[in-house]
C-alpha cells in the first residue's frame, strides 16, 4: 500500500512539473525547437485518441486520416467563408468544438454499419473510408470551387500556435482519461478481452464501440481543427496525409498497447525519430518506418513498456531472492 502511494505521488509531481515546462517551453525555446515539441504533442494527441478506440476494443482504425483531413478542412473551409462575410466569425475554440462534433457524428454514423466488421476487413474498410473522404474532398475543390486547396485568411503567431496544441492535447488526455476509468472504459476492455464474454454479461456492445468510435474520431477533429493554425494554405494532400491513420498505430505498437503509458512513450519517441528522418532522409524515411515496424512486430510484440516489465519483473524477482 505504502508503495503505491508512493508511486503515485512521485508519478503526480513528474506529471505538474512535465506541465509546467510545457506551459512555459515558448519563453525559453527557440522557433525551431517550439516547432518540434508542437509536432510531438499533435502526434501524442492522435495517438491517445487512436488509443482509446483501438486499443481498447481491439477493432484496428485506419480511418484517422480522414477524421482528421475533415476536421481540418471544416475548420479552414469556415475561416474562409466567415472572412468572406458568409458566417458569422466565432472564437477559434468554439470553430474546433465544431469540427470535433461534426467528426462524432460522422464516425457514430459510420460505426453502425462498419463496425459489424471485424479484424483485417475493418481496418481495410475504416482506411478506404478515409481515402474516400480525402477523393470527395479532392473532386469538390478542382470541379466545384475550381482551387486546389484553401488560404487561410487569418495568420496565428507562434505562441497561439502552440498554445493551442497543447490546450487541445490536455483536453484530450483528460477526456480520454475519465472515459477510460468509467464504466464505459471498462465495457471497452471487456469488449476488447473477448466480445462474446461481453454480450453475455449484457454488455450493449454496438453501442459501446459506436460511441468509443464517434469519440476517438471527434479528439482527432479536434487535432486536424488545431493543425490549421500552423499553415497559411492547407489542401488535401496535407489534411489527408495518410501518415495520420498508419503513425498512431505503429507509435503505440512502439510503446505498447495495454497500458496508456505505452502509446505516449511510443508518441515521444516515434515523432522525434519521424522529424529527425524528414531532414536527414526525406525520400526514404518513410521506408525506414516501415522497417521499424516489422521489427516491432517481429522482436517487441508488447512494445517498450513489455521490455520495462520484464526488466522490472527480474529486478523485484533480485530483491526478493538475492
Amino acid at each position: 500500500m505504502l508503495e503505491k502511494k508512493i508511486k503515485a505521488n512521485v508519478t503526480l509531481l513528474l506529471s505538474v512539473l512535465a506541465l509546467l515546462v510545457l506551459i512555459f517551453a515558448p519563453f525559453f525555446l527557440a522557433d525551431y525547437h517550439l516547432s518540434i515539441l508542437r509536432t510531438v504533442l499533435l502526434w501524442l494527441a492522435l495517438t491517445v485518441s487512436w488509443h482509446f478506440f483501438s486499443g481498447l476494443t481491439k477493432y484496428v482504425s485506419l480511418g484517422s486520416a480522414g477524421f482528421f483531413g475533415l476536421g481540418a478542412y471544416f475548420t479552414a473551409k469556415y475561416l474562409e467563408l466567415s472572412y468572406r462575410g458568409y458566417f458569422p466569425l466565432l472564437p477559434m475554440p468554439l470553430i474546433v468544438l465544431l469540427a470535433g462534433l461534426l467528426n462524432f457524428a460522422l464516425a457514430s454514423a459510420i460505426g453502425l454499419v462498419t463496425l459489424r466488421v471485424k479484424s483485417i476487413y475493418f481496418a481495410i474498410l475504416t482506411f478506404g473510408i478515409s481515402e474516400m473522404l480525402r477523393n470527395i474532398f479532392q473532386w469538390w475543390e478542382i470541379r466545384i470551387t475550381g482551387t486546389r486547396g484553401t488560404y487561410l485568411p487569418i495568420l496565428f503567431d507562434s505562441g497561439t500556435i502552440y498554445y493551442s496544441i497543447l490546450i487541445t492535447t490536455l483536453a484530450v488526455f483528460v477526456l480520454t482519461t475519465i472515459l477510460r476509468k468509467s464504466k464505459f472504459g471498462l465495457a471497452l476492455k471487456m469488449i476488447g478481452g473477448c466480445e462474446e464474454t461481453a454480450l453475455h454479461v449484457g454488455v450493449n456492445a454496438t453501442l459501446f464501440k459506436t460511441m468509443s468510435f464517434g469519440a476517438s474520431a471527434m479528439c482527432i477533429g479536434f487535432m486536424g481543427g488545431c493543425f490549421t493554425t500552423r499553415f497559411a494554405y492547407i489542401n488535401t494532400d496535407i489534411a489527408f496525409d495518410p501518415l495520420f491513420s498508419f503513425l498512431p498505430a505503429v507509435m503505440t505498437l512502439l510503446g505498447g498497447a495495454w497500458t496508456i503509458y505505452g502509446p505516449i512513450a511510443g508518441a515521444v519517441l516515434l515523432s522525434l525519430l519521424e522529424e529527425y528522418l524528414r531532414v536527414a532522409y526525406p525520400y526514404h524515411f518513410l521506408a525506414i518506418i516501415g522497417f521499424l515496424l516489422i521489427l516491432i512486430i517481429m522482436f517487441m510484440p508488447n512494445g517498450l513498456m513489455g521490455i520495462v516489465e520484464k526488466f522490472k519483473g527480474k529486478f523485484s524477482k533480485e530483491r526478493i531472492n538475492p
